[in-house]
């Protein structure tokens, strides 16, 4: 969990970055941002701190000696002596104007922020924010005069939809620091990775999210790939499977591959095939397999979507099946050359 409620903001600065291959400047500062008015400190904060909510973290990948440059180097310096925090902050806007080569990624102010006294999992801790906005919107404002009205428009950023962010908090610094990271626009291919691995140089942490995404992945390739009718196995198996593993991981707190096994795969043989997938899967993904862990909800809720029983018949038909799946049977209608399904029920009811 992650508690803003006694954090302060106390260092602040805006640089501007724009797209270094499309010729666009960098801006730099040279002072930070007093705010006195204490309804502008209170927004700001929400609209820096409100999309920090996740238990996802990341964390600096291993460093390359050869390179000093990086957000990691910085972030450090600023930790280690507020004195450096514009110097520093100025290099890092640097470091992201020279990543910002790809023509579709978005000039945009970048915001600097040091904030003390954040609680992190219930550790206090001082924390580094990186921020840039890269949309602005048009809203209007209405002036009245005596009896009558105004009105113009402008453009302004949405303060409550932060664009990129990450949070670099001062704690489980030999394992790369803890970091969140926020990244509404990432939807183009190309450049999608820009802000998390080109910029920040950051991963997931392996901690109860990363465990969790990273098994459900695994159930998910083995029900796509393992159980299919091509090996025999029926559509209804298939998803008995992910009915079982949601089931498991919705109930459970913590993970136990021997539970896993006894509750979603009873036959020997169906749990040597998973061993074998998930071998196959881990040697892949460069994992090591962990066989007990705490189970994340975020992740449980997150990965969800795409663990749902769905049948696509043609493209007339979806049948979602949350359950009893010998309430459903598969035949085929020699006359009318057709596959068909047999479903049984005791009530209906249509939302």
């Amino acid at each position: 969990m992650i508690d803003f409620t006694r954090a302060e903001l106390t260092h602040f600065v805006i640089h501007y970055v724009g797209n270094k291959g499309l010729g666009e400047e960098l801006t730099l500062s040279e002072k930070e941002i007093r705010i006195s008015d204490d309804f502008l400190r209170d927004t700001v904060m929400r609209y820096l701190t409100a999309p920090f909510k996740t238990d996802i973290y990341y964390q600096f990948k291993a460093k390359n000696e050869m390179h000093y440059h990086d957000v990691q180097s910085y972030a450090r310096d600023i930790f280690g002596s507020e004195k450096q925090f514009v110097d520093s902050s100025k290099h890092i806007a640097e470091h992201l104007y020279n990543q910002s080569m790809h023509p579709k990624i978005k000039g945009g102010e970048f915001y600097t922020c040091y904030f003390r006294d954040v609680n992190v999992d219930g550790v206090i801790c001082d924390a580094v924010g990186l921020f840039k906005t890269e949309n602005k919107e048009t809203y209007l404002k209405v002036f009245q005069h005596m009896d009558n009205f105004d009105i113009e428009c402008d453009n302004g950023i949405n303060i409550n939809k932060l664009d990129k962010g990450c949070l670099i908090y001062n704690t489980d610094t030999e394992k790369g620091y803890k970091i969140s990271v926020v990244d509404t626009n990432n939807k183009i291919a190309d450049c999608a990775y820009y802000w998390v691995e080109d910029f920040l140089n950051t991963k997931l942490k392996e901690n109860a999210y990363f465990h969790t995404s990273n098994f459900i992945d695994t159930c998910r390739g083995f029900c796509e790939e393992v159980l299919t009718e091509e090996n025999n196995v029926s559509k209804q198996d298939q998803m008995m499977m992910l009915n079982k593993s949601t089931g498991f991981f919705k109930e459970k707190e913590n993970f136990n591959m021997n539970d896993f096994e006894r509750e979603v795969l009873p036959q020997p043989e169906l749990q040597e095939a998973f061993r074998d997938y998930r071998k196959t899967f881990n040697d892949k993904m460069d994992l090591t397999a962990i066989d007990d862990f705490e189970i994340s909800p975020t992740a449980v809720k997150k990965n969800q979507k795409f663990m749902k029983s769905v049948v696509k018949l043609d493209k007339n038909f979806h049948i979602y099946v949350h359950g009893r799946h010998d309430y459903v049977e598969k035949g085929y209608d020699e006359e009318r050359g057709l596959k068909f399904y047999k479903l049984y029920y005791s009530n209906e009811d249509f939302g």
